[in-house]
């Protein structure tokens, strides 16, 4: 499937260097004109052929691509919407864990400031006065 996912892309990119291309020659080589007629010059140009033709070309190979890949049985939609739910379940139960280990890393901190202070008030009482 990735195979031709990438061959897809490729395509797509050709076909888009095609288009670029044919509006880039035929605007460097068409005359000039109304935009309601269209002169005879213009119907005897051979690059519209040539382009019309090798983008017609690229869509085709596109379409045959496209229809070769598999169909999918079943319905993608409803399996999407039923991992979503239960990422979203393990999602809130991840919160409430982070929540509680959030509480009890406050606690210790709150411990650990009251020994820190008591460890200096000892160490203060302790030192001889002068």
């Amino acid at each position: 499937m990735a195979d031709r996912m990438t061959q897809l892309q490729d395509m797509i990119n050709e076909m888009a260097t095609l288009m670029t291309n044919a509006i880039g020659v035929l605007q460097g080589t068409a005359p000039p004109c109304e935009f309601d007629a269209i002169s005879q010059e213009h119907e005897e140009e051979p690059n519209c052929a040539l382009f019309a033709a090798n983008i017609a070309k690229s869509a085709k190979n596109i379409e045959i691509l496209i229809d070769s890949f598999p169909i999918e049985e079943g319905n993608m939609e409803d399996e999407v919407e039923q991992k979503m739910i239960q990422n979203d379940a393990v999602q809130r139960e991840k919160v409430e864990e982070l929540k509680e280990l959030v509480g009890e890393s406050n606690q210790l901190v709150s411990v650990v400031q009251k020994k820190l202070s008591e460890i200096s008030r000892v160490q203060m009482s302790s030192r001889p006065s002068e």
